[in-house]
């Protein structure tokens, strides 16, 4: 599935979710403001680019649902985001929090891209581990 999101809830359509079956893949293609985000039904969930949205309860929601209810035994989340509002990062970290709790999941791992001259992205992703206790991988922009 392809969403597009332009602003307001009833301008992106959400995915119907049925428990305990595997998921279909979802893409949302960047904005200035919003990240591209990749869900395959492999488990894998990538964000890219800027996260600057004014109500982000409402464009994390799929993904949120997404990563809730995925038939998996492996979940990678690769969050490689060059700048997010603090609305965002609450989503991120609850987006992460569901993965941990997802039921079918054996294992969550998060590969986490920082600039090497941002230590709040450091920072934050190092805060997300300890809080959370799960595995992460921390790499630079460059590094890929």
């Amino acid at each position: 599935m392809i969403y597009s999101y332009k602003g307001s809830l009833k301008q992106m359509n959400y995915i119907e979710i049925n428990e305990g079956l595997n998921m279909d893949s979802i893409v949302i293609n960047a904005t200035i403001d919003t990240p591209k985000v990749i869900c395959s039904d492999d488990g894998t969930l990538s964000i890219f680019g800027r996260s600057l949205i004014e109500n982000p309860i409402d464009f994390y929601k799929p993904i949120l649902d997404w990563v809730k209810h995925i038939n998996v035994e492996n979940i990678e989340i690769i969050i490689r985001l060059e700048y997010m509002n603090t609305s965002s990062s609450m989503q991120i970290y609850n987006l992460l929090e569901q993965a941990k709790k997802n039921q079918w999941k054996k294992s969550v791992m998060v590969k986490w891209f920082y600039d090497v001259n941002d230590e709040d992205g450091i920072e934050l992703g190092k805060e997300f581990e300890s809080m959370l206790e799960m595995p992460f991988q921390f790499y630079n922009f460059l590094d890929l």
